[in-house]
C-alpha cells in the first residue's frame, strides 16, 4: 500500500475509533484491512497527519486528529489551558518547564509548536511536563511572556 494510501487509512479509522495506544491502531489496520504496519510507522503517520493523544473528561487518553489552527487560535488554546491545565512554570537557565495536569503536557507542547515561535529551539512533551528549550535564560523568560502574557515572577 503506498504511502498517501495509508495516511487516508490511519486517518479514517481513528476519526471512526477511539485508541488509547498506537499498538491498538496498528492491530486494528491488521485485523480488519489485512496490513500489518510497525508501531514506529504508525507513530511516524500520526505525527505527521497530527494526530495526538487527547485527554477527555472522565475519561481515558485517545488518539484525535486535530484540524490545522492558526498561530492565534494555538495560542488562545493555550491561554485557555494555561488558567485550566498548568499547575506550575519554572524557568530554569535557558528552558521553561511546564508542569501540567496529567495527559495534558503533550496538548499544551501541540499548542506550543503551532505557535512556531523563532526563540524556541524545541519542546518535549510527557504525561504531565514539558520543556522548552531556547538559546538563553533571556530568551527563556521573553519566551514565557510571549507565550502567556505575563512575566515571569522568580
Amino acid at each position: 500500500m503506498k504511502k498517501s494510501k495509508r495516511l487516508d487509512l490511519i486517518t479514517t479509522v481513528v476519526k471512526q475509533n477511539r485508541f488509547k495506544k498506537k499498538e491498538d491502531i496498528a492491530d486494528y489496520i491488521e485485523q480488519h484491512f489485512g496490513v500489518r504496519y510497525s508501531v514506529t510507522t504508525i507513530a511516524r503517520d500520526l505525527k505527521q497527519l497530527k494526530i495526538f493523544k487527547m485527554p477527555a473528561v472522565g475519561q481515558q487518553s485517545f488518539y484525535k486528529k486535530l484540524e490545522d489552527t492558526r498561530q492565534t487560535d494555538a495560542k488562545a488554546k493555550l491561554l485557555h489551558y494555561y488558567e485550566a491545565e498548568i499547575q506550575n512554570i519554572i524557568i530554569q537557565d535557558s528552558y521553561l518547564l511546564i508542569k501540567t495536569s496529567p495527559g495534558f503536557a503533550q496538548c499544551i507542547n501541540y499548542f506550543i509548536d503551532q505557535m512556531e515561535l523563532k526563540e524556541v529551539l524545541g519542546t518535549v512533551g510527557g504525561n504531565d511536563t514539558l520543556m522548552v528549550l531556547t538559546a538563553s535564560p533571556d530568551m527563556a523568560r521573553y519566551v514565557h511572556y510571549k507565550l502567556f502574557n505575563h512575566k515571569y515572577a522568580n
